[in-house]
């Protein structure tokens, strides 16, 4: 009796001072308002978001027993911030009648729903100010929402935020100032990434990438000869994930190195809401203005049920480069333009449908690369070399809250191509006694793939987690390419008769192509995937995982033409038969992760990476004998890693030490007739360390450096292109330091003032395989400033204050030496309304 008395004297006590503090709460559960919860025991959390957002939450005690909230931060309802902080669990959210909410155990089959219903010894959640200094950033890097801090392993989440205040808008811009990462800027939207120096290229790989790209867990990676990189502006971002080391097991293959995944803002069910954005700018030594408009607007279709967000952006890039040969100033100018659509439905408790479709392009009409023989910022060819690159996603996904585990089903369709037309007068001329003045030599590389993948997710914050999976991704590719010209066929005729009898310039140049092309190759992808989490000990978790995969890849190809005429001394048409090649295996991870308090976490993880091996679809040349097809490779990643951070998170520090071995490695070898193919020569060992810091020694300043460092080296004697490569040489573009620092002001009063200096170093490495090529040994420096009032701010910029030529990738051809650099000193300003 005495215990009945006290529990109800406990229930009268805790909703009498609930509803008292319902009376003073002048914003309710709807309300939207800025919360941050760091990932903590549920019931710290819960009081944290009913103080953050004034608003009354009753829950039990034993409901939210031994349970850990997620991190969450941003714009929301109390309602959207505790549903976040419960996804997964068996607990629900529902009104309590009077404008404050209930967490309580869901329900089971059958029985009502009431928001009236008794809570037995309910807690008030207080509503008293608390302030945080942490930013919490969520990420999926484990295929689960986790704070960014607590992933045991290399992860680096860039925010929407963030991106925003540091003037970031493509790839270039802030992949350069991540440890571990190397951007080898190009030909915008075909570049290349790697991360800790796994890559044997600075080009684009005729095998597999290194580094796996993702639009919200959509892959973008091909089995061969990847179609681009599609550069997706970030405005309106949510943020961008980047994992170091391999992520074969969650992620699948094209992962050797990392993975990026560029997460889209969804649509939010709680309110209409919208920004748009102009910007203009001047680069130093152009003429062109360079400007961009960018729109975005959310509308809630059923208030808390269905949204849907549009986001559009359009930007003209100024071009620094003349290409004297066409007589053509700032040639290299550019345009990109595209935007995406998403929709999020919530038809009932614990089902929420999402869907998302993106469309990017990119073209300019003249090619990012200067002669330096020329003198500053210049070229010369004879025709000018556009290029044309387009991308397509379109992607629908489920997750379902079946009480024990979240089912979450991804559907995808995914396109992209591309299209560049190169100068190759002096490579084909002599073919036709020096007659031609333009040839050009046409490239196209179209891909379309097909993905589902299905994963059961256990609910969060228990002592055992685990994640179960499976996936299907299937690509096909097509990569035509061709060279004509007004005349070919004729001069054909007069040329080779003699050799090949009459009619040969009909039939070598049909329509005047006189050398046509096309690979076909359909890559397939089967995994299955799992992995457990077991919190033994208060302070120790063991992660272990496993993904057994399943790849196929097959090729077929045709060459017509006088090209194929004269490297197989008389045949017109080679069309071999088709190669295929198949390939099984089990990649597993392990980590053990060390955590005695919220503010230090230590690790060790042991992971593997692979990719596809594939043909080498070139035509035979008894010349320069090759190999028909490479195998796959893989890797090995032993890494230990230290996140600490002070009590009031003013100081945070990351560390990462690790140590690689590669081997099998696919190495793309040029052959004598300038044509491309890859080999498995050997094995790499890279190693090197990250370390991340973050101050904030007084409320108005914070201060970010960024280190990394690389030794990445082969450890077999290697013959590249008629080259012999030694044991010890150094991977391309594997630079031995990457420095990245910044520091932000931000003042206070009616228009919050902000201003942030950054700087980013990169020491030289070599940009080929032989060492002859060098890029990188430079610095540049930024200088950006806003000011606010209302929902307006206005920003100015320099970027590249310095005005360096730094030269990001270094490459020979016909002309000679040929060098891709950092953007010249670029000024401008751009305005921002959000409503």
């Amino acid at each position: 009796m005495a215990r009945l008395i006290k529990n109800n004297l406990q229930i009268a006590l805790a909703t009498g001072a609930a509803f008292l503090a319902l009376a003073a709460a002048p914003v309710a559960a709807q309300a939207r308002a800025n919360i941050s919860v760091p990932s903590q025991a549920l019931e710290k959390s819960l009081k944290q978001v009913a103080a953050q957002s004034r608003t009354n939450i009753l829950f039990t005690p034993d409901a939210v027993a031994g349970l850990r909230g997620r991190s969450i931060d941003g714009t929301m309802t109390a309602r959207d911030a505790v549903r976040k902080l419960v996804a997964g669990t068996r607990l629900e959210v529902v009104p309590d009648g009077a404008g404050g909410l209930i967490v309580r155990r869901r329900a089971g089959k059958g029985a009502p729903i009431s928001s009236a219903a008794p809570v037995a010894a309910a807690v008030a959640a207080s509503t008293a100010p608390e302030t945080t200094d942490s930013e919490i950033i969520i990420v999926t890097a484990n295929k689960r929402e986790e704070d960014v801090r607590k992933v045991a392993g290399s992860v680096t989440a860039v925010t929407g935020r963030q991106l925003d205040e540091q003037g970031a808008q493509s790839y270039a811009d802030y992949l350069t100032k991540l440890p571990g990462v190397q951007f080898n800027a190009a030909i915008p939207g075909y570049s290349s990434i790697a991360i800790r120096g796994v890559s044997s290229t600075t080009s684009i790989d005729v095998g597999q990438g290194t580094t796996g790209i993702y639009i919200n867990e959509v892959p973008l990676t091909e089995p061969f000869n990847s179609a681009g990189i599609p550069d997706v502006d970030t405005f309106d971002v949510d943020r961008v994930e980047v994992l170091r080391g391999p992520q074969g097991t969650l992620f699948g293959s094209a992962t050797l190195g990392g993975a990026i995944n560029y997460v889209a803002a969804r649509a939010r069910l709680g309110a209409v809401e919208g920004r748009v954005e102009a910007g203009a700018s001047i680069t130093d030594s152009s003429d062109d203005l360079g400007w961009s408009a960018k729109a975005m607007i959310n509308v809630p279709i059923v208030t808390d049920r269905l949204a849907v967000r549009a986001v559009g952006t359009y930007r003209h890039s100024s071009g620094f480069i003349d290409n004297v040969g066409i007589g053509r100033k700032d040639s290299n100018a550019m345009d990109s333009y595209g935007g995406r659509v998403s929709v999020e439905w919530e038809p009932a408790e614990g089902v929420n449908i999402s869907a998302l479709s993106l469309y990017f392009k990119g073209k300019y009409d003249d090619a990012f690369v200067s002669l330096p023989a020329l003198g500053d910022l210049k070229r010369n060819t004879v025709l000018a070399e556009p290029f044309r690159s387009t991308a397509e996603v379109h992607s629908l996904r489920g997750d379902f809250d079946l009480g024990f585990a979240t089912l979450t089903v991804n559907a995808a369709h995914m396109e992209k191509s591309t299209k560049n037309i190169t100068d190759f007068t002096l490579n084909f001329r002599g073919l036709f006694g020096g007659t031609p003045t333009q040839i050009p030599l046409v490239a196209e590389r179209r891909a379309n793939g097909d993905l589902i993948e299905a994963r059961l997710t256990s609910e969060s914050g228990g002592d055992f987690e685990w994640l179960v999976g499976a996936s299907h991704n299937n690509i096909k590719i097509a990569l035509p390419s061709y060279s004509e010209f007004a005349g070919a066929a004729g001069l054909i005729e007069t040329l080779y008769s003699g050799r090949f009898g009459a009619g040969i310039g009909a039939r070598a140049a049909p329509g005047d192509r006189f050398t046509d092309y096309i690979l076909r190759v359909n890559g397939t992808e089967k995994a299955l995937f799992g992995e457990a989490t077991w919190r033994f000990t208060p302070t120790l978790k063991l992660t272990a995982g496993g993904r057994y995969f399943d790849t196929q890849v097959s090729n077929r190809t045709r060459q017509t033409g006088l090209l194929n005429l004269l490297s197989t001394g008389g045949q017109l048409v080679n069309e071999p038969a088709p190669v295929t090649q198949q390939a099984d295996g089990f990649n597993p991870k392990v980590s053990l992760t060390f955590e005695p308090n919220s503010d230090l976490m230590v690790y060790g993880l042991v992971s593997k990476g692979f990719r596809f091996g594939g043909p080498n679809a070139i035509p035979v040349n008894p010349a320069f004998p090759s190999p028909a097809d490479f195998g796959s490779d893989e890797l090995i990643n032993y890494e230990l890693g230290l996140r600490a951070s002070s009590p009031d998170k003013r100081f945070t520090l990351d560390v990462t030490g690790y140590y690689i071995d590669w081997k099998d490695i696919q190495l793309l070898i040029v052959r004598g007739d300038n044509l491309a193919y890859a080999d498995n020569v050997g094995r790499a060992r890279n190693v090197g360390a990250d370390v991340a810091l973050s101050w904030r020694p007084v409320r108005s300043l914070t201060l970010n450096s960024t280190l990394g460092y690389l030794d990445a080296e082969l450890r077999d004697n290697v013959v590249a292109g008629g080259v012999n490569v030694p044991a010890g040489s150094r991977l391309p573009g594997a630079s031995r330091w990457r420095v990245s620092n910044s520091v932000t002001w931000r003042g206070e009063g009616d228009l919050e003032p902000m201003a942030m200096l950054s700087h980013r170093y990169v020491s030289k490495a070599p940009s080929n395989l032989a060492g002859t090529l060098t890029q990188g040994g430079y610095s540049v420096f930024d200088l950006r400033g806003n000011i606010r009032y209302r929902g307006a701010r206005f920003e100015a910029f320099v970027e590249n204050i310095g005005n360096k030529r730094g030269v990001t990738v270094q490459e020979t051809g016909r002309a000679g030496l040929r060098e891709y650099y950092v953007r010249p000193r670029t000024a401008g300003v751009r305005l921002t309304y959000d409503f």
